[in-house]
């Protein structure tokens, strides 16, 4: 019986200095920033602790140098998160290389 495999690539964007900057973890977070207005309830959706969402927007942020979510404090009203037109753009541009990617494969087999 023949083997079956398939090829898989791992894709991340990386900066001028080569640094990592976004992957599909963070591409993740920022659609669950997007679909529920709030990075708690994203963190929370993903099963990732608050602080840890919180760690990877910023750490992105600051490889990136742009602002990528725009995050206002609740209160009563309560908060709201949304992704910036950068944040945007940094998530489309990478959705669409990674399904550009995986086309390519797919054409080899």
């Amino acid at each position: 019986m023949p083997i079956i495999a398939y090829p898989k690539v791992k894709l991340w964007l990386v900066n001028e200095k080569g640094e990592a900057v976004f992957g599909d973890g963070i591409a993740t977070l920022l659609e669950a920033v997007e679909k529920y207005k709030s990075v708690s309830a994203a963190s929370e959706h993903l099963g990732m602790s608050y602080r840890y969402a919180l760690h990877r927007i910023s750490l992105a942020e600051k490889r990136v140098g742009r602002e990528l979510v725009r995050r206002r404090r609740g209160g009563a009203a309560g908060g709201l998160s949304e992704l910036t037109v950068d944040g945007k753009e940094l998530l489309v541009k990478y959705r669409k290389t990674e399904k550009e990617i995986e086309r390519f494969l797919r054409k080899l087999l």
